[in-house]
C-alpha cells in the first residue's frame, strides 16, 4: 500500500497526457528502455506520523522526469528533443488547488509548490506533498482472540437504568 503516491502521481500524469509512457521501474529508466516522449516516477518518503487513531499522515516527495520526444529526419539521425507543454499539467494543478483527489486510489493529495529543473532533453519536476493513509482497526486481540463489540448501552435516568 505504500505505492499510493506513485499510483496516483500516475494517474495524474496519465488525465492530462494520455499518450505519454509512464515509467516506474528506475533500472529500465536509467538503461533508457523506454519510448518517447516518457515520464518517470519516483517518490521518498519522508515521514509517516500518526494523524488519528485510525490514520497515518504521509508525506512523500516526488520526481517527475519529462523525457521530450526528438525530431528525426531518418533512423541514424538523433534529433533535436521537442519540449513537452507542461501548462496542462500546471493548470490542472492549479484548477485542482494543488488539492488532488485520486478517483482510483481514495487518497487526496495536497501538493506543495514544486521545483523545477531544465535541462536539454528533459525536465525534472520536484514536490513535496501529503496524504492520509487509512489504518485498519483492529479486530483481534493480541492472544488472537476477537475482541468484542459493544452492542448494547445503557443510560442511567431519574435514579432507573434504561437500554439506550
Amino acid at each position: 500500500m505504500m505505492d499510493v503516491g506513485v499510483k496516483a502521481w500516475a494517474e495524474i500524469v496519465r488525465q492530462v497526457y494520455p499518450d505519454l509512457s509512464i515509467l516506474r521501474d528506475r533500472s529500465k529508466w536509467l538503461a533508457g528502455d523506454f519510448k518517447l516522449p516518457a515520464v518517470f516516477i519516483e517518490t521518498d518518503i519522508v515521514s509517516d506520523k500518526v494523524h488519528t487513531p485510525r490514520a497515518d499522515r504521509i508525506i512523500e516527495d516526488v520526481g517527475l522526469v519529462f523525457h521530450y520526444d526528438k525530431e528525426r529526419v531518418d533512423e541514424q539521425d538523433e534529433g533535436e528533443p521537442i519540449p513537452l507543454d507542461l501548462d496542462p499539467f500546471f493548470q490542472y494543478l492549479r484548477q485542482q488547488r494543488f488539492n488532488v483527489a485520486s478517483k482510483r486510489f481514495g487518497v487526496v493529495l495536497v501538493i506543495e509548490p514544486p521545483r523545477t529543473r531544465k535541462k536539454a532533453d528533459q525536465v525534472e519536476l520536484t514536490f513535496r506533498y501529503s496524504y492520509l493513509l487509512g489504518v485498519p482497526k483492529l479486530l483481534l486481540k493480541d492472544d488472537g482472540s476477537p475482541i468484542q463489540k459493544i452492542n448494547n448501552f445503557y443510560i442511567e435516568h431519574e435514579g432507573k437504568e434504561l437500554d439506550a
